[in-house]
């Protein structure tokens, strides 16, 4: 198509109601899949599907929640295979450099391919870079962005999605306040969970940061050394030991004796609520993960259920303390958390009325599960403070 010619059609007609390049269909109809694989698999171990993936992602990337959901149903078939990382390859879009200039242009939004821009666009908003323990090749870097994809396609196929450009629209807010969180934003990130109150004492809102109390509440922790050789004791597989230490997308649901004992394996079988957020410090063999446990054992840790003998799970309280605050959105890897902490640093050395205490550990939070994208979620470093003499 010459598409110079049509953009200067329109020009000259501004009554001109539709495009040669814009691909203005009705939404089709996706009926709820079958839970048995045999309904996108094929004998031949080649994933199969009743519209080519390339094809349903266009409907998805016009706003259609349905056609997301239906997306995320067949990749939960067959996660963990290659199978998943075919399906999701299909489902990316061309390079940036791939696509016609006239993709960028205002008149072009509603194009196929300036939608594929768009999700180009979200895709490199979205995809964290390497961390130090990572491969950082070609084909390292498509494999994180199709993890970035699968979690992208599970917030589209919410019901509220309205399109890729909203999404996009959000993205580019984040990284241009520089991953900072309003307090505001805060509770709109906060999933609906139990979490431990704290009066705000005072605010830097440019910044993300607070100084809060906290008051007295209760968690379970686990020490990654601890819990290593309580698995070595045991004859257990160290693999719930390496996700709890680098929790991931395909790790996400595990994090090992915290989880287990938090839903219902402790000596009195009782399954617990979830809360948020997970507390985290330290770093490898010496790294120590907590949650929140409910309220209801706030006051007296010692109602809580008692931990299996072998878990390495410790019940303890947090008493009610003064804790400085920074707010920040993405995945809270630890070069985050390093370029945050030495920001929090900086603002308590000038601040008129609090500072830190001497040899205190900063403590990273997250609230969010590990299918939330990075531009909506809730990190926090914290540390203690008292008041400045």
């Amino acid at each position: 198509s010459n598409i110079p010619s049509m953009l200067a059609a329109f020009c000259l007609n501004a009554r001109c109601t539709s495009f040669a390049f814009v691909n203005i269909a009705p939404r089709k109809s996706y009926p709820r899949r079958s839970s048995s694989p045999s309904c996108c698999l094929m004998a031949n171990a080649d994933v199969k599907f009743d519209q080519a993936p390339s094809s349903l992602m266009d409907d998805i990337l016009k706003g259609n929640s349905t056609a997301a959901s239906t997306a995320v149903q067949i990749l939960a078939e067959v996660r963990g295979t290659d199978k998943m990382e075919q399906y999701l390859g299909s489902m990316m879009p061309p390079e940036r450099n791939s696509l016609p200039w006239w993709t960028r242009l205002p008149l072009a939004r509603y194009s196929r391919r300036a939608r594929q821009l768009r999700l180009r666009k979200l895709l490199q908003l979205s995809t964290p870079a390497s961390s130090p323990d990572e491969k950082d090749d070609e084909e390292s870097k498509k494999s994180r962005a199709r993890r970035s994809l699968y979690i992208l396609l599970r917030n589209m196929a919410k019901p509220e999605f309205n399109g890729v450009s909203s999404l996009l629209s959000m993205a580019q807010k984040d990284a241009k306040l520089g991953n900072v969180i309003t307090s505001d934003e805060m509770l709109d990130r906060t999933p609906d969970l139990e979490s431990p109150k704290y009066e705000v004492l005072s605010a830097v809102e440019r910044d993300g940061f607070e100084v809060r109390r906290y008051e007295k509440f209760s968690v379970c922790s686990v020490t990654m050394n601890e819990l290593k050789t309580s698995l070595k004791a045991s004859g257990s597989d160290k693999e719930s030991a390496s996700k709890l230490a680098m929790p991931s997308l395909s790790g996400a649901t595990s994090f090992g004796a915290l989880a287990g004992y938090l839903f219902g394996k402790n000596e009195d079988d009782m399954a617990m609520k979830m809360t948020t957020p997970v507390f985290s410090e330290g770093e490898g063999d010496g790294r120590k993960m907590s949650f929140v446990l409910p309220s209801d054992y706030w006051e007296e840790k010692d109602k809580a259920p008692k931990p299996l003998a072998d878990s390495s799970v410790k019940v303890s309280s947090v008493e009610s303390c003064e804790r400085a605050v920074m707010a920040f959105s993405g995945f809270g890897r630890k070069a985050d958390v390093e370029n945050r902490t030495r920001k929090l640093r900086e603002i308590l050395a000038s601040d008129q009325d609090w500072c830190s205490v001497e040899d205190a550990p900063v403590i990273l939070a997250q609230y969010n599960d590990p299918f939330t994208s990075p531009w909506k979620r809730r990190n926090e470093i914290s540390i203690l403070v008292e008041p400045r003499k």
